[in-house]
């Protein structure tokens, strides 16, 4: 068969996983929700003020690794299961491992967008981040981007070791350290240069400055 035939009976099966696996689907979402709530109820109403800097610093930070490590989490804990599944199909040439590749992330993109933006649009003026809609937009899309570039650096570690124990033990070992490259332990000009190219491997760097600026850009341009 083809290659878009395979990928419609992939993306319907793995579509269909979604929505019968609670830790998958509903618990995501109550996760989400709580999690925003508790950031609002921290750091509500946070002004851009001397004073209120560092507040909104640390809220961006927290926002930042809240979304990476909610992807994470879920590919680290999910992909591992559907493994066996999948060696086994692939190895009887039911299908190829590209259609299954894109229906996994396809199918699971509308979920990879709603999770980040329900987060999204409870922290943001809760928070009192910036009001513009134009810095709300922004905002949310670098939160999806980031969702989705965490999401697929988990599939790259999940995919590498065959033990989903010893996947979820070396997540931590694998993705905190580029914790600190993102700019809010250590400024960027104080990183030695042989730690450079960690720096533009961090996937908190890129997510957490676009927050930065997003709302700092004016008060500090």
């Amino acid at each position: 068969t083809g290659f878009c035939y395979q990928w419609k009976l992939l993306a319907n099966r793995n579509f269909m996983n979604i929505i019968r696996l609670p830790q998958t689907s509903y618990v995501k979402m109550i996760t989400t929700v709580l999690t925003a709530t508790f950031a609002s109820l921290l750091f509500w109403s946070t002004q851009h003020t001397p004073e209120g800097v560092q507040n909104v610093q640390g809220a961006l930070f927290f926002i930042t690794m809240n979304i990476s490590f909610n992807a994470i989490q879920n590919v680290i804990l999910i992909f591992p299961d559907e493994r066996p599944v999948f060696l086994r199909e692939v190895n009887n040439n039911m299908y190829r491992c590209s259609p299954y590749f894109w229906a996994k992330v396809i199918s699971e993109l509308p979920f990879s967008i709603i999770t980040p933006t329900i987060f999204g649009c409870i922290v943001y003026y809760s928070v009192g981040l910036f009001p513009p809609v134009e810095n709300f937009l922004i905002f949310l899309v670098t939160l999806i981007l980031a969702y989705n570039a965490s999401s697929g650096y988990s599939l790259i570690i999940s995919a590498s070791f065959s033990d989903k124990q010893l996947a979820v033990t070396l997540t931590p070992v694998l993705i905190i350290p580029f914790m600190l490259f993102a700019g809010f332990f250590v400024a960027a000009s104080q990183i030695k240069w042989y730690l450079k190219e960690f720096e533009y491997l961090s996937i908190f760097k890129y997510s957490y400055q676009a927050l930065m600026h997003n709302q700092f850009d004016e008060l500090c341009p």
